[in-house]
């Protein structure tokens, strides 16, 4: 009997959705509920089964219903804007959109599971290869980068350096495909449990593959294969707020406010000569460090410029800009220790939809990721949620980028290092200095090298020696491979449950 045709009493249905929904909560990161790493593992082979035990109209709509209710559960009031209508509208739309996002993979492996359930390993291929695909085009373009939230989601690989080496060979689609498999190797067996020769040959490949990433991250990690590292002090610099509350981003958007001009200014010189002091030879400054009406940002430039030049230091700036008419830049600027601008950059990837957030008020940059040369190796630069869209990233791993300077201003406030497995698949270093929020700087293999929190400490600045050379990976040769190749094979998938269907 197909799974998809078993009859289970409504107590278990109930237990399978509670189990299944109500930990799924505990993989999101909000207010409400806190993350914990098993519930990754455990929720979507839950909610897998669910999905497949039961008549196909009716396991979709709970399905559904199941993602929308622990999603905006999870994640209600992480956006905090003034207006709290803004809020929990912004906050519905969001995750609700998010919830169908997670929905999709398990829906179409619903409709195809029941008609190929019987041949061989492929069975066990259906989740992962519809996930991965599904997640993959929701990470082209739109309001979720990385596939829908997926880096999030598997934010338990931040704790094993050597599985996150994965995403040197194949980036986040390596892991949403083998943590996918493993949910559907799990169910494989559940459906299985007295047919040892169902389930070997899926169960043996999973394994051996998994065993040779092992073997292949531990290897990469290892300090054996790594040769002593020239290093650079770099200073990341947070301008801390006076009273210890972070101004919300939508506050700044929505009136239009600029910082004390003169203030700031000094707070900057100040803190920029005290990392000089310190040895540092960079210093970037977080997203947003100053906010100014436009005609104001020539004198703010020649003071950038003197500041670099008066303390000798490569100088990593972000400002903004709100223009009289149309919209603004959210700029960042690197300028060298005699006062030249070596790269002008404009953020790319607006965080907000249309007349809400960034895209509010601020043009889009380029889809360029600039880099330039410097006696500490070759330094690229971007700006908070570029770092988020893989593809985007890549030009500077195939311009050969040793260390990435990506200042960030996080809403809602980060609590650990979201972007470091960037280093990994590019082979860079980073430094992100993040004001609301977790400041750090890693290594190309993910290793932490300093980190700061905005909320602990009193001179807002980190300091950290970073490796003035990257590694070379094969992430950035072959690229979204793997999204593309999921992509042709849930087709074949459909395809041949069609043809099997039709056939019957």
């Amino acid at each position: 009997m197909k799974a998809a045709e078993k009859t289970t009493t409504p107590g278990y249905l109930l237990l399978l959705f509670v189990l299944g929904f109500g930990m799924f909560m505990f993989t999101r990161t909000g207010h409400i509920v806190p993350y914990f790493d098993f519930a990754i593992l455990l929720a979507p082979v839950i909610i897998l089964r669910f999905s497949r035990i039961q008549p196909l109209k009716r396991g979709t709509w709970l399905t559904l219903l199941g993602f929308l209710l622990s999603m905006n559960i999870a994640l209600w009031g992480l956006f905090k804007f003034d207006n709290e209508t803004l809020t929990v509208t912004f906050g519905l739309i969001r995750s609700s959109l998010l919830a169908v996002i997670w929905f999709l993979p398990f829906f179409v492996d619903r409709l195809i599971y029941p008609k190929i359930s019987n041949q061989g390993i492929l069975p066990s291929l259906i989740f992962p290869v519809v996930t991965t695909a599904i997640f993959y085009l929701s990470s082209l373009e739109g309001p979720f980068d990385d596939g829908g939230g997926t880096t999030s989601t598997f934010g338990f690989v931040y704790r094993s350096l050597v599985f996150m080496q994965v995403r040197s060979l194949f980036g986040i689609w390596g892991l949403v495909f083998m943590h996918s498999w493993f949910v559907s190797i799990v169910n494989h067996f559940w459906e299985n449990q007295s047919g040892w020769k169902m389930i070997k040959n899926p169960v043996i490949l999973y394994i051996s593959i998994m065993l040779m990433l092992f073997v292949y991250g531990t290897i990469k990690t290892s300090t054996i294969w790594s040769s002593k590292q020239e290093t650079v002090k770099i200073a990341a610099v947070v301008l801390v707020p006076k009273n210890k509350e972070a101004v919300p981003m939508s506050r700044i958007f929505n009136s239009k406010t600029t910082s004390p001009f003169g203030e700031t200014i000094s707070r900057i010189e100040n803190l920029t000569k005290a990392a000089a002091d310190a040895g540092a030879r960079i210093v970037s400054f977080q997203e947003f460090a100053m906010v100014i009406k436009q005609a104001d940002e020539p004198i703010l430039i020649e003071q950038f410029q003197i500041t670099a030049r008066a303390n000798n230091v490569f100088l990593s700036i972000t400002y903004a800009f709100f223009s009289k008419e149309g919209k603004g830049k959210n700029k960042h600027l690197f300028i060298d220790d005699n006062g030249k601008i070596l790269l002008d950059y404009t953020k790319r990837y607006l965080l907000g939809f249309g007349p809400f957030g960034e895209t509010g008020v601020f043009e889009k940059g380029p889809e360029v990721i600039q880099s330039t040369e410097t006696p500490y190796g070759k330094i690229g630069i971007a700006v908070c949620r570029d770092m988020a869209f893989s593809s985007f990233i890549r030009q500077a791993a195939n311009d050969q980028v040793d260390i990435m300077l990506a200042p960030s201003y996080d809403w809602p406030e980060s609590r650990s290092a979201w972007y470091i497995t960037s280093a990994v698949e590019n082979g860079f270093s980073l430094v992100r200095p993040t004001y609301n929020g977790y400041s750090y700087a890693s290594d190309f293999h993910g290793n932490e090298l300093a980190f700061m929190h905005s909320d602990q400490t009193t001179s807002g600045v980190m300091y950290a020696d970073v490796p003035v050379k990257g590694i070379r990976v094969l992430y950035p040769v072959v690229g979204d491979c793997l999204g593309y190749l999921s992509l042709v094979g849930m087709v074949a998938i459909i395809g041949l449950a069609w043809a099997r269907k039709r056939k019957s």
